[in-house]
Parts: C-alpha cells; structure tokens; sequence
C-alpha cells in the first residue's frame, strides 16, 4: 500500500470525510460494513417479537411488524457462514435494508423506485459507524465461504482490520432467501 493511500487513510479515521458505513460484527472473528445508503435504521429487538414461520430457510427466524410494516428477519452468519446464533439470545440486533422491489412483467425484469422491501439482518454486534473513501475498497483476498462470496463488494483496511463490505441488495437477491 503506497504513502498517500496511508495518508488518506488516517485522514479519514479521524473522521475529516469519506462515505459513511454501518459497521458490525458478522461472527467474531469476521468484522463487516453496509455502506449507509442501505441502511434504513438499527434496533434492537426482543426475541419474543419474532414469529416463526414453519417450513422457512433455517436461517430465517420469521416475521416481525415494525412502524405497521410486516418484515422477515435474517441470521445473516448463518445465512452467509453457516454459523448460527445461539439460541438463548433474549434481545437481537437488527440492521433494516430496503431493497427496491424487482417485478416480473412480460418477462422482463423492472425495478419499481416506489415499491421497497424491508428486511431485518440479525448480527452479533454492532459497533458503529465509520468512514472511509469508497476508492479505498479493495479486492478481498483469501477464501471465503460459498454463501458469502456473492454479496461480497470488497473489502477495506482499517486500523490493521479488514473490514468487509457487504453488498445489501445481493443478500436480499441471494437464492436462499427468495423462497420466503
């Protein structure tokens, strides 16, 4: 990594400017990021709110209501690492995407600006919000996980962390959750 990447780099951990990003830990040893524009909010959630659905994907914990709007709600480790979340959580963390709504007509596919579908992610941790230059994005090295692969945009180098961003409309497009 050449000086000025560095530079600019810490520039930005000091929060001068850069693209906002909603970062949270996926397991934990996996850190990762939805860039903001994804993102409409993060709660918390009892686990008491959630009904189950029968006959769902095992990473699908079932439905929950959120401002009259009726959502599902992901264990996105599970769904991405096939690694669950124990089953005695009392309250989970909820990271709400909305995704445009694509339509069939014609057999074309039209994406709808005015119909969005809300999806909950249940992730282990939350840990803030960071800010990096989206130039900083990276092709991810190693070997990740076959479900992880395809919502994966890159990944950025911070503070001797790699934190990968991950991609809120391909999870929701991912084949596993087109089903429910």
């Amino acid at each position: 990594m050449n000086a000025s990447v560095l530079a600019h780099r810490s520039m930005l951990a000091k929060g001068a400017s850069g693209a906002a990003c909603l970062s949270f830990q996926l397991n934990e040893q996996t850190p990762a990021i939805f860039p903001m524009r994804q993102v409409q909010e993060v709660i918390v959630l009892p686990a008491q709110q959630i009904t189950p659905i029968p006959n769902m994907p095992s990473c699908v914990l079932g439905l929950t209501t959120r401002r009259s709007r009726v959502m599902w709600l992901v264990d996105l480790a599970h769904m991405l690492l096939s690694q669950p979340l124990p089953s005695n959580i009392r309250n989970y963390n909820v990271v709400i995407i909305r995704v445009a709504q694509i339509l069939q007509q014609q057999n074309m596919l039209v994406a709808t600006a005015h119909k969005h579908v809300l999806l909950g992610l249940i992730v282990p941790t939350m840990k803030g919000v960071v800010r990096f230059s989206p130039d900083l994005i990276q092709t991810p090295k190693g070997h990740f996980a076959p479900g992880l692969a395809p919502c994966l945009r890159g990944c950025v180098l911070q503070q001797d962390e790699m934190l990968l961003v991950l991609d809120a409309e391909a999870i929701a497009r991912s084949p596993i959750l087109q089903s429910i």
